[in-house]
This record gives structure tokens, sequence and C-alpha cells, in this order.
């Protein structure tokens, strides 16, 4: 008979903005956008549409928010430009303690972790600075070490064999539709993130239904 694994899942990935870091607030994001002098919205959406060759670490921030005027029809100073990115790292600077104590639960439970985002040169310097607990996760994937984006499929395949880890024996959460959809594209259990308590109940979830299994198996 065919031995059945003890776990639904061998990894869990789990982005890094809005899932191991809070959101900004309304607040922050109006503050930002008033900074910057476009309204939100849709600064939110311009500011997310223009940053992909940041995230790739193709661009500086002077470049990224160059593009960003240009896109929004505006002009930044040089000092302003300066003010605006040390905002922007700090609005992505706050830790959401829920995720990173489900984190440590899941490693705990013998599955490998792992953090797969989307991240440009600056923000990463200073979240390797000032977070210790990234050594916690086994698998660290930084776009712009790679020059690869989600939700291109080869970033994720990427993460999966540094994991050494089938596509299907990989739980992902990510704030974003389209990197789950890429996710789910490839084959792997992804779920659009929308707090820490909905990522855990998905993941005892899953450990209820193996533990249902092996009820079953020592029935017989």
């Amino acid at each position: 008979m065919k031995e059945m694994r003890s776990n639904l899942w061998d990894a869990v990935i789990f982005d890094y903005g809005r899932v191991l870091s809070l959101p900004p607030s309304d607040a922050d994001l109006q503050e930002f956008a008033a900074l910057v002098g476009v309204s939100e919205p849709p600064f939110f959406e311009i500011y997310s549409q223009t940053r992909h060759d940041y995230d790739r670490g193709q661009a500086d921030f002077r470049l990224h928010w160059q593009a960003f005027s240009e896109a929004a029809g505006i002009e930044l100073h040089p000092e302003q430009v300066q003010r605006i990115a040390e905002m922007e790292t700090r609005m992505w600077l706050c830790v959401d303690e829920e995720t990173l104590s489900l984190a440590r639960d899941i490693k705990a439970s013998g599955l490998r972790t792992a953090i797969l985002s989307n991240m440009p040169h600056d923000l990463l310097a200073y979240v390797r600075r000032n977070f210790e607990w990234l050594d916690e996760f086994e698998v660290k994937i930084w776009s712009c070490e790679l020059g690869i984006v989600k939700p291109h499929p080869a970033i994720y395949r990427i993460c999966l064999e540094a994991l050494g880890c089938e596509p299907a024996r990989a739980l992902f959460f990510d704030d974003r539709p389209n990197n789950v959809e890429a996710a789910r594209a490839i084959g792997m259990d992804a779920h659009l993130f929308e707090s820490a308590q909905q990522a855990r109940a998905i993941v005892e979830r899953g450990l209820k239904r193996i533990l249902r299994v092996a009820d079953l198996r020592t029935s017989y």
C-alpha cells in the first residue's frame, strides 16, 4: 500500500508587504500621497504600476520616483524625492506580529517556511538591518536580487526549487490577486491573504484534514 504523507504541505510561503508586514493605514497613504502631491486615489494605483523596474533591482528610488512623476504628470524635486523615499521605507517596516507568530508555529510543526517578495534593494537593506527574524525563514526570495517580479512564473519556480518542494505541496499567501492566480497556475495551493487569522484558519483546516485521514486509517 502506498504510504501517505503526514502533512498536507511540505512548505508554507509568505509574501512580505501586507502579509508579514502590516499594510499602511489610510492615514499613512493619505499623508504619503500628500507628500508626493497626488491624491489617493489614484495615487496608489500609479505607485503600483510604475515600480516594476524598482522591484526588479533595475532602478534606484530616484529613477522609480522619476517614472512615477512622469506617469502622474507632476514634477518632483530631489529633496522631495528623498523625503518620499524615507517615508516609503518607514511605511513597510511595521511587522504583523500575528503573521510572524503563525510562521513560527508552522515551522515548529515541522514544515519549511519561506518569503517570496517583490522588493527593491533600498527597502531590502532596511529590512535586513532591522529584522533578525528573517533568518527564521529557511528560504528568502527577493525580486531585486533575481531581476524577476511576481507574477512571473519563474520566480515561483525558483522559490520551490530552493525549498525542494513540488508546487502542489506548497501553501502560498499573497495580498495581490494576480500573484495568487499565477501561483495557482503552476499548481501551488495559493490563497489571497486577508488577515493573520484567516491564514491561520487555512493552515489549521489543513492540519485537521490530515488528522481526520490518520483517524480513518487507524480505524481499519
